[in-house]
């Protein structure tokens, strides 16, 4: 196993840069999910690593070796394609051992690494079979059996459950998570799905246009986001971004609505009477009851999902999501009053949309 560290790392495509000197650490046992929209450069980044693209500037180290211009076989990774990457004539066998057969490897240890993997993975009984005859989730984990046997220093994973429906997608996540915690190899994960990168990461890295918005914990990053764009692209729903204006000890809401502040958020904003700043409140952060800052709004539309229910509630032009229990969920037309937790309120600056609330 090792790490890996990235120092200044630029890719252009003639004129066209699309990673702007990229720093980042990964350390060894780490298992680190880059997400972002399409677009954003985690593709890349990740190819980068295991050398299928060259690498404009600054330099990639792979157990404190510079990778740069090492191709991707010197490398010591394997990677875990989002479309599998199998040989049809080959048999799950022969897939799994095409890598240790191009090393020469020894027919017995061959057979005993495959055969660790399979079990592992739970695929033994279909050494036999030819990947046509597989579901696209025992294809995934004959892919990962492919990457497991060679036993390399980092696992890079890009974008490997997209092809696969809710269900299927759920299950291997716990199985991806399950062979990270035995194997315990450093791995690199490529989703645009926040639900992927928050429930497998122990660190996650969230690109944007190429630049890295913020790293860190799936706690950190759902509870501390560094802006406005982080904040909007992890939760289901996001979290709510009201427009408001600094007002004495408090914000000026649409609809004359005015909200006064937690003291400790009453110094994040400046103090400045008439600055513009958008607050942010997670939906499953309101209630019906507490003792947190409140507002009574109407209710435009409820939406039950089972174990919750979120209630459209409308504010100025704008709508904010609150979620429920299903037992306590309003109904379309009622007007309710919202407690909003104190300690979950978060503000940014509404020019830059950076934090004010976590520095």
């Amino acid at each position: 196993m090792a790490g890996v560290d990235i120092k200044g790392a630029v890719k252009r495509y003639g004129n066209v840069q699309v990673l702007h000197g990229i720093d980042l650490e990964i350390r060894d046992g780490e298992f680190v999910v880059f997400v972002g929209p399409s677009g954003c450069g985690k593709s890349t980044l990740l190819r980068m690593i295991a050398g299928l693209e060259s690498i404009s500037g600054g330099t990639i180290e792979i157990g404190g070796r510079v990778m740069n211009d090492v191709p991707p076989r010197g490398r010591d990774i394997a990677m875990v394609f989002q479309d599998y990457a199998l040989y049809p004539h080959l048999s799950v066998f022969e897939n799994m051992a095409f890598g240790l057969r191009l090393r020469k490897a020894p027919k017995a240890e061959v057979e005993t690494a495959v055969k660790r993997a399979a079990g592992i993975l739970k695929i033994d009984h279909l050494l036999d079979r030819k990947p046509r005859a597989l579901s696209g989730g025992q294809r995934q984990r004959v892919a990962m059996g492919r990457a497991i046997v060679r036993d390399p220093q980092v696992f890079l994973f890009d974008e490997p459950l997209s092809n696969l429906d809710a269900l299927l997608r759920s299950e291997m996540r716990v199985e991806i998570k399950r062979l990270h915690q035995q194997l315990k190899t450093t791995t690199i994960y490529v989703t645009h799905d926040q639900v992927e990168a928050m429930t497998l990461a122990d660190k996650i890295v969230v690109l944007k246009g190429g630049d890295i918005q913020q790293v860190g914990s799936p706690d950190d990053i759902y509870n501390r986001p560094a802006n406005l764009f982080v904040a909007g692209f992890t939760g289901s729903p996001p979290m709510n971004v009201i427009d408001a204006t600094v007002q004495g000890d408090g914000l000026q809401l649409a609809e004359g609505i005015t909200l006064p502040l937690p003291a400790a958020l009453r110094n994040a904003h400046g103090g400045r009477d008439g600055q513009a700043v958008k607050l942010g409140i997670r939906p499953e952060h309101m209630s019906l009851a507490g003792d947190g800052p409140s507002f009574t709004l109407p209710v435009s539309l409820v939406e039950p999902l089972g174990s919750d229910t979120l209630a459209f509630l409308t504010l100025g032009s704008r709508e904010i999501v609150a979620r429920f229990t299903p037992d306590e969920a309003p109904r379309a037309g009622d007007r309710v009053t919202v407690h909003l937790q104190s300690d979950k309120l978060h503000l940014f600056d509404a020019q830059t949309g950076a934090t004010l609330t976590h520095r």
